[in-house]
């Protein structure tokens, strides 16, 4: 290993072993909405309650929470894999058929998910080609589903 780091391949394949929930973070900005698919999403604190993403720079959803200062973290169920397949691709109208409602008219919740959190981005944090998006949770809900795993490379659940 070289005192750059760690291989970038062996990284990658090291990751895949680390089993994560599927999420789908959402934002909206003059009217639009939109949203993308994520696995990098953590609890920061519970007093208060925070979290943090982390999105590239590169996605079309970056600019949306930059510019809106808001975001939807929405943790989805098992189940809903077409869902996180639908998010994680190019397609332009991603809601169009996605059950969703705007949460107090702010950024849009999808439908059925085992969580969903609503955020007040307080601080960001550019770490190389991404964005590290700390948000202040305004609303936080679960339902007894369960959550859609993402590990070595395909959708799973938990057993």
């Amino acid at each position: 290993m070289s005192s750059s780091g760690a291989d970038p391949e062996a990284f990658r394949l090291a990751m895949r072993r680390a089993a994560s929930s599927v999420t789908v973070i959402t934002a909206a900005h003059e009217g639009i909405v939109h949203g993308m698919t994520a696995t990098a999403m953590t609890s920061v604190s519970i007093e208060p309650p925070t979290l943090l993403v982390v999105v590239s720079r590169t996605t079309r959803t970056h600019p949306f929470i930059r510019r809106s200062g808001r975001f939807a973290v929405n943790v989805l169920a098992h189940g809903q894999e077409q869902i996180a397949r639908r998010f994680a691709g190019g397609i332009e109208d991603q809601f169009d058929g996605i059950s969703h409602a705007l949460h107090a008219g702010t950024v849009p919740i999808i439908d059925g998910t085992a969580a969903s959190f609503i955020c007040v981005a307080t601080d960001a944090f550019d770490v190389a080609t991404h964005t590290i998006f700390v948000g202040a949770v305004e609303f936080a809900r679960h339902t007894n589903l369960p959550p859609l795993v993402y590990h070595d490379g395909r959708y799973r659940t938990l057993a």
